[in-house]
């Protein structure tokens, strides 16, 4: 199995790092209850950021001639997969603390606004 390059790593790092911060914060307010859920928000957008990062490191190795038509065809999955995570924790999860999941995907979608801003 190949390894994602150094970049797409860092992003997705960040995105993680900067979600299980904002879970400590709204926990240390709100509870337990809330961090999880805060957590699992950010886990909705991280986890197919990370298998949209694997997937594009991997056309670029193998397949450059596809990484345009992977990039918009894993930008649309990546999306529809989130949707698809939290739609699931709606009707799975009777205890979400549906702001703090909220701010576990913002925070998520914008910790790769940061990266940009920090790898200038």
């Amino acid at each position: 199995m190949m390894a994602a390059p150094s970049g797409f790593v860092a992003i997705i790092g960040l995105q993680a790092a900067l979600v299980v911060v904002a879970a400590i914060v709204i926990g240390m307010f709100l509870g337990a209850p809330a961090a999880w859920s805060t957590l699992a928000g950010g886990a909705a957008c991280w986890v197919p950021s990370a298998l949209f990062a694997w997937r594009l490191s991997v056309a670029l190795r193998y397949r450059p001639e596809q990484v345009a038509a992977v990039f918009f065809i894993g930008e649309f999955a990546k999306m529809l997969l989130t949707v698809l995570i939290l739609v699931a924790m709606a009707r799975t999860v009777d205890t979400i603390y549906w702001p703090g999941a909220v701010l576990g995907v913002i925070v998520a979608v914008k910790a790769n606004w940061l990266a940009l801003l920090l790898r200038r």
